[in-house]
């Protein structure tokens, strides 16, 4: 077939045109073929960050919460508090006295014992008294004015102590003194020559109608050298029904030894209401023991909330010692009055000391528990020892430790204390001094003895004579002491 030769030029030259034509279109109008550079966002950066939400503040931690418990002096209390907040690792760095996490027992419940010795049966001699419980009167705490626990074990308005209520304890965390199960490791358990004894028994406690009964609540036991005392409690409490109970309660230590005491339970509708002490105002009690030879001063912590210390040494006080803070149940904690304390003693020109709320159970607790008390310290320059307030007695066989161990603690402390540049003291009663710390000092004893003149026979230099005192600048009771020249 011919073709027209014609005819295909004037089509290569109609393609030729369209060729031309589509280059200069997508030269002079790029968007149409979508080959143009891209565009500037709709939205500024600023604007983006503005669409990120906030992260979210941290959350407080819940409080603690703790029963009463019948230790003897400066007891530390925790029952459900609102404002606090728990000691954690990560702190921010804060100015000295106060606290990088602070956590502490709660309102409501007392931090001191009042009566320790009253109703119940100290260490030493298994057979003791209440007649020789009421001389010994024990040490009560940082003036709180707030009844003693209730024979219940129920907490009253004020109450005392944690740890009463009934669950184990914490013995904290395991260091290289503790065994696997958190208790001290057996090769190292001292002859057993003694009987094991009662660190705290209630001989005729109440319980209110249709509450439940556990002998916990009403005593603490230990032994020399066994960690694991048996408990035989002969004779049953029905709640349910008004009336006395009468049980015999036997411990058994590993060599055999035993304690034997009997109890009267009364089941009541109402509970008896606690001892009504006398006041004692600081003008007596500084006519009675300032001379020459000593000085007359106070014990505080947040138990007597806001002290005006100019009034308080208007009055004629001259040292003051503050609880800086403590251990309780597992958690460190910062008296929160602690900052306003330390400042307001110092501005007034008191001499200063502060004790430690001790309830550690293994030499590594001990350890922490200095490392932050001098975290919350901060360098600051101190009057007196620092005072080691070991008080938990009621609750002692839920540590897994036995006296020897209690005694460590102490070694722990003065020693891991003194590596910081500061000196330590042991606080507490006149029986337990006597029956429990056994172990050689560093220093003579802050001794607790609520009595006129006390009889206790071994070194001390600060004697803690009574929890009811009353002094211008602070509402409510307050401890009264007299430090001895010359002692330390």
């Amino acid at each position: 077939m011919r073709v027209n030769k014609r005819f295909l030029y004037i089509f290569a030259g109609l393609l030729s045109f369209l060729a031309v034509g589509f280059l200069g279109i997508c030269i002079l109008f790029p968007e149409f073929t979508g080959s143009r550079e891209p565009e500037e966002p709709v939205f500024a950066l600023e604007e983006i960050r503005e669409e990120i939400p906030e992260p979210a503040a941290e959350a407080e931690e819940a409080p603690l919460v703790a029963g009463a418990d019948g230790s003897e002096g400066f007891g530390e209390a925790a029952n459900g508090s609102d404002d606090l907040q728990v000691a954690s690792a990560e702190t921010a760095a804060t100015p000295a006295g106060t606290s990088p996490a602070a956590a502490e027992p709660e309102e409501g419940a007392s931090e001191d014992a009042q009566d320790p010795d009253a109703g119940t049966e100290e260490a030493g001699d298994p057979s003791k008294g209440a007649e020789d419980a009421e001389e010994e009167e024990g040490s009560g705490d940082a003036g709180q004015d707030a009844p003693a626990d209730d024979a219940s074990g129920e907490k009253k308005p004020g109450g005392d102590d944690a740890g009463e209520s009934g669950e184990e304890k914490p013995s904290g965390e395991q260091g290289d003194e503790a065994g696997g199960d958190g208790k001290q490791p057996s090769e190292d358990l001292p002859e057993d020559t003694k009987a094991p004894v009662f660190l705290s028994f209630s001989s005729s406690p109440e319980i209110k109608q249709g509450k439940a009964f556990d002998i916990h609540n009403y005593i603490g036991y230990g032994d020399d050298a066994d960690r694991n005392v048996d408990l035989e409690v002969t004779g049953s409490v029905d709640t349910s029904v008004l009336g006395e109970y009468p049980l015999t309660i036997r411990l058994t230590d590993d060599a055999g030894h035993t304690t034997t005491k009997e109890m009267k339970v009364r089941v009541v509708t109402e509970l008896s209401p606690g001892p009504d002490r006398e006041r004692e105002a600081f003008s007596d009690f500084a006519a009675a023991y300032k001379t020459d030879e000593t000085d007359i001063g106070i014990d505080i912590s947040r138990w007597q909330g806001a002290v005006d210390f100019e009034k308080v040494k208007a009055a004629g006080c001259e040292f003051v010692y503050m609880r800086i803070g403590g251990l309780d149940d597992g958690e460190l904690y910062t008296d929160r009055y602690f900052a306003a304390n330390l400042a307001g003693a110092k501005a007034a020109g008191l001499k200063i000391g502060i004790y430690w709320h001790a309830e550690e159970g293994s030499a590594e607790e001990v350890r922490k528990s200095v490392a932050y008390l001098m975290e919350v310290l901060g360098g600051e320059a101190l009057d007196f020892p620092i005072a080691y307030d070991w008080e938990d007695y009621k609750n002692f066989e839920r540590y897994g430790m036995n006296l020897a161990d209690l005694n460590n603690c102490l070694k722990v402390f003065e020693t891991a204390v003194e590596e910081n540049g500061y000196t330590a003291c042991l606080y507490g009663s006149k029986n337990f001094q006597e029956n429990v710390w056994t172990c050689p000092k560093k220093l003579p004893v802050w001794l607790a003895h609520y009595t006129k003149s006390t009889s206790y026979a071994g070194d001390y230099f600060m004697w803690q004579h009574s929890c009811t005192g009353r002094i211008d600048g602070i509402d409510g009771d307050v401890d009264l002491d007299v430090y001895y020249h010359g002692r330390l």
